[in-house]
């Protein structure tokens, strides 16, 4: 999941389109858009709205932008207008820009201004009851869109891409409370802890307390509780047949880990390769290691999976060789999606998962 900004922002880049004569290719932030030529260039100040804004009608009439949105059904059953993308004569457009109100400075987030909120798909039904939260079996962190935040990674930063799944996010792992004589096993979606099933065989079937059943994992999360940690969650993506609209190939369900959380502490990607590699844990392909640069990731960000299948690839997972926060936006973590996936008949059917 991400959050939605509507920020006042600049136009970096301002460059023809080769095939059609009254539009332009501006560039805000990380995104390109379709423009009217002429009308913007580089610095002029915009606001933007990113693709999956929602906007009410009273603002969409406003602000005359009717014609950039979709009608959509959203996780309440509501029908919304969603800000969208499209290709214009080849070239793909994300999101819109309008003029700032006045007084409206760079770098503003001015979401409130416009009652701008997140587009949340229909909810898609998972299989398993919900069990009560636990704080010491917290949800992943929210991955952001590396477009909207094209900056918080360094140029020539060392950095690690791995393949995004189109699946179902997963955590699994133990949490030792201290009135407690032995550990909690838990699993969950990515915002819901999971009861236990009763029997094995309905463990097996289960969406979420199935990677406990895979040796590799139990391995793993025995070996981290014979070092003496109190809680360790392995978090990764749960896919293959009747899971997701990609199966890659695959009949059944399976499990591929992306990353470690050990005693409140999320492991740099060496350590979490080591200890999988170690214990035959399956893991997320990864797709590329070495300096960061947004037109490499870009790059990287489309092409086949590299599970399997015939699908290409949803996108790709960025984040530093070694753990780092900012000051602003917490965890150093992105994902860019790429566009082949964008503008497939996939992403128009995504539903929210629970």
């Amino acid at each position: 999941m991400s959050t939605i900004k509507v920020e006042v922002c600049e136009i970096l880049e301002i460059k023809p389109h080769h095939n059609a004569d009254a539009l332009e290719l501006a560039t805000v932030q990380g995104w390109q858009m379709c423009v009217k030529k002429g009308v913007h260039q580089p610095g002029d100040l915009v606001v933007y709205f990113e693709q999956g804004t929602v906007l009410t009608k009273e603002v969409a009439d406003r602000l005359n932008v009717g014609a950039y949105l979709s009608e959509k059904t959203d996780i309440n059953s509501d029908r919304v207008l969603v800000v969208h993308r499209i290709k214009l004569r080849g070239e793909p457009s994300f999101g819109l820009v309008v003029q700032p109100e006045p007084g409206m400075e760079l770098g503003t987030d001015v979401a409130e201004f416009y009652s701008a909120t997140k587009y949340h798909p229909p909810i898609k039904a998972q299989a398993g009851d919900s069990a009560s939260d636990d704080p010491y079996f917290p949800k992943y962190t929210n991955l952001e869109n590396m477009r909207s935040y094209p900056n918080l990674l360094q140029v020539g930063e060392l950095v690690v891409a791995t393949e995004k799944i189109h699946g179902s996010n997963c955590r699994v792992g133990f949490v030792w409370h201290i009135d407690e004589e032995q550990p909690t096993m838990m699993a969950g979606s990515r915002t819901l802890r999971r009861k236990e099933p009763e029997d094995s065989m309905e463990m097996v079937a289960n969406t979420y307390w199935f990677p406990h059943t895979l040796i590799g994992v139990k391995n793993l999360l025995a070996d981290l509780q014979s070092q003496g940690h109190k809680q360790a969650i392995l978090y990764g993506e749960v896919y293959g047949q009747g899971i997701q609209s990609y199966t890659y190939g695959e009949k059944r369900m399976n499990f591929r880990a992306f990353d470690l959380m050990l005693d409140g502490k999320y492991v740099d990607y060496p350590i979490f390769k080591s200890l999988c590699d170690r214990h035959q844990v399956e893991q997320v392909p990864l797709v590329y290691e070495g300096a960061f640069s947004l037109d490499v990731i870009s790059e990287f960000s489309d092409g086949d999976s590299l599970i399997g299948g015939t699908h290409g690839r949803e996108g790709v997972v960025v984040k530093p060789m070694v753990e780092r926060d900012d000051a602003k936006s917490g965890r150093v973590i992105l994902k860019y999606i790429g566009d082949r996936y964008l503008f497939g008949k996939v992403a128009a059917q995504d539903t929210t998962d629970v």
